[in-house]
C-alpha cells in the first residue's frame, strides 16, 4: 500500500513510526498537536475516536475539532466464536440459550469491541453473558479452545484459522452480510440483530483543520493505493472489507459511531481508567 501511496504523492517517502500504548491516545494526541500541512498522518483504529473518548475520563485531545478525518481504508468485523459442543447453532440460538443457563463470554479485555458487542447482546436483546476480559488477543482463543470459557469474540483474520481447522464453531459475524472466507457463518442482521451492525475499521486523519487540498490529494493516494491489485490481492484472505472512502463519508461514519459506541459505553457505565 505505501510504494503506491508514495507514486501518487509525486514519489514523497511515506514513513511509519509506530506510536503503541495508552489505548492509542499516545499517538493520536502527537498529531492532533502536529502542523496541518498533511505530513504527519494518523492511521489508527476506530477506538481511538469512537470508543477512547467515552472510556477515558479525559483524554489530550478532541476526537472531532483536533482531527481531519481522510479516508477510511477497510472495515473490519467481528467472528462470534463458541466451544465446538455448545447447543447453538448461531448467535440467535446463543442468545436464547444463555437466558436458560447463562453463558460465558470471552473479550480481549474491558472495552473493546467484543466486551461492547457482549453487552449490546446482553441490554438490547436480553442475553445472559456473563463477560470474561482477557489481555490481549491470544488468550481468550486458546481458553475457548481449551473449554474453560464458551464464547469468543474474535476478529475475523484471527479466528479463521480455528474454524477452518473446526478447532471452534462460529456462530455468527458483525454485518450486513457474510464473508467471502466465511460463506456458511451468518451475519448479525441475517440472523436479526441488527444493532450488532457496526464494524470496526482502520482510517487514515490528520490534524485539524487542514487545507482541502491537501485532503484532496492525500484521499486520491490512498483511495489508488485500497484499490489497487496488489492490496486487494493481500487483504482478501483476512475477511476485512476495503472501502477507501471519500473524506466526508469517513467524517460520517467516525460521528455515526462515536454516537452509537457512546451510548453503549455509557448504559454499561464501563470505564478503563
Amino acid at each position: 500500500m505505501i510504494p503506491t501511496m508514495s507514486a501518487e504523492l509525486n514519489g514523497n517517502p511515506i514513513i511509519v513510526d509506530n506510536k503503541p500504548g495508552g489505548a492509542t491516545v499516545l499517538g493520536a494526541s502527537l498529531v492532533a498537536k502536529a502542523p496541518s500541512d498533511g505530513f504527519t498522518l494518523l492511521l489508527t483504529i476506530n477506538a481511538t475516536h469512537t470508543q477512547v473518548p467515552h472510556l477515558l475520563a479525559k483524554i489530550p485531545y478532541d476526537p472531532f475539532k483536533d482531527f481531519t478525518p481522510i479516508s477510511q481504508l477497510f472495515r473490519s468485523g467481528v467472528v462470534v466464536c463458541a466451544q465446538k459442543g455448545l447447543q447453538a447453532k448461531d448467535l440467535r440460538e446463543l442468545v436464547t440459550l444463555s437466558q436458560s443457563s447463562p453463558v460465558t463470554a470471552a473479550s480481549a479485555g474491558i472495552g473493546t469491541t467484543g466486551h461492547l458487542y457482549i453487552e449490546m447482546l446482553n441490554s438490547i436483546y436480553g442475553a445472559k453473558l456473563i463477560h470474561i476480559p482477557y489481555k490481549g488477543a491470544t488468550e481468550g482463543q486458546r481458553d475457548l479452545q481449551a473449554g474453560i470459557v464458551q464464547v469468543y469474540f474474535d476478529s475475523v483474520s484471527s479466528a479463521i484459522p480455528f474454524i477452518k481447522a473446526d478447532k471452534v464453531k462460529a456462530l455468527a459475524v458483525t454485518g450486513i452480510k457474510r464473508l467471502e472466507v466465511l460463506p456458511d457463518v451468518p451475519s448479525v442482521v441475517e440472523l436479526g440483530l441488527d444493532a450488532l451492525n457496526i464494524s470496526g475499521w482502520f482510517g487514515v486523519f490528520g490534524p485539524g483543520n487542514m487545507p482541502d487540498s491537501v485532503v484532496a490529494a492525500l484521499n486520491k493516494a490512498i483511495r489508488a493505493a485500497v484499490q489497487s491489485p496488489q492490496v486487494v490481492r493481500q487483504f482478501a484472505p483476512l475477511g476485512v472489507e476495503l472501502t477507501g472512502t471519500t473524506a466526508s463519508e469517513f467524517s460520517a461514519t467516525v460521528r455515526k459511531d462515536h454516537a452509537a459506541w457512546g451510548e453503549v459505553i455509557k448504559k454499561a457505565s464501563i470505564k478503563i481508567d
